[in-house]
């Protein structure tokens, strides 16, 4: 029973999950649903955003501290999620939602802004980062994302990282926290996380620019394998 509940763990199977039923009387659909939902790789506090996300039509992100997970290169998402205490299953699983995610990629227009650190911060090895940063620029030069460099002397993006996903009239905000995400579409939060990005963006580089220092970013890893 521990085992099943226990998060670093893969979802249980249909035959614990029917043997739990039939010793709790719980009622089985309702287990085989939240089931589903933890093998999906999601956690419930995502899933509203996760859905807006798959939704939307355009896509705002800031990261302060790693590469969004859109445009993670699945090597560099596994060396990001393994800091956790994970089961290969479970890891595999998040993996694999994280994947999920990226299809939106073509779909809807993206904009990023991450912090110049970021594209500098070691996460699993040299060649890893050099192909991340490669994967960057792949992606700046897609007509419908647009990929953006905070310079390091910047003082802007203190409060952490920032996701929006916007579908007609409805605009749906992630906020970071130290221990899980802050998913609404309160009016007030989305009113302040829209004008935290358009701050971060006056003060990001161009998307030219961008590029160019991730490619230099590039070339500093590949020198170091």
């Amino acid at each position: 029973m521990s085992k099943a509940e226990n998060p670093a763990q893969p979802g249980p199977s249909d035959a614990i999950l029917a043997a739990w039923a039939g010793a709790t009387g719980a009622p089985l659909d309702t287990l085989n649903d939240l089931a589903q939902r933890a093998r999906s790789g999601t956690p419930d506090w995502f899933m509203p955003y996760r859905l807006a996300e798959s939704e939307a039509h355009t896509l705002r992100c800031w990261a302060p501290s790693v590469v969004p997970g859109l445009f993670q290169t699945e090597s560099y998402m596994r060396a990001v999620l393994m800091v956790e205490p994970y089961t290969p299953a479970r890891l595999d699983e998040l993996v694999t939602a994280r994947l999920e995610r990226q299809q939106v990629i073509g779909r809807a227009v993206v904009t990023a802004i991450m912090d110049e650190r970021v594209i500098y911060r070691l996460i699993g090895s040299s060649l890893v980062m050099a192909e991340q940063c490669a994967h960057l620029v792949k992606l700046g030069e897609r007509p419908d994302v647009a990929v953006h460099v905070l310079p390091e002397a910047s003082n802007q993006g203190t409060g952490g990282a920032l996701d929006i996903a916007m579908k007609d009239n409805t605009v749906t905000v992630c906020l970071t926290t130290t221990l899980e995400d802050v998913t609404s579409t309160a009016e007030h939060l989305v009113i302040k996380a829209q004008q935290s990005f358009d701050r971060l963006l006056g003060a990001a580089v161009p998307v030219a620019e961008s590029l160019e220092l991730i490619r230099t970013a590039e070339q500093s890893w590949k020198s170091q394998i």
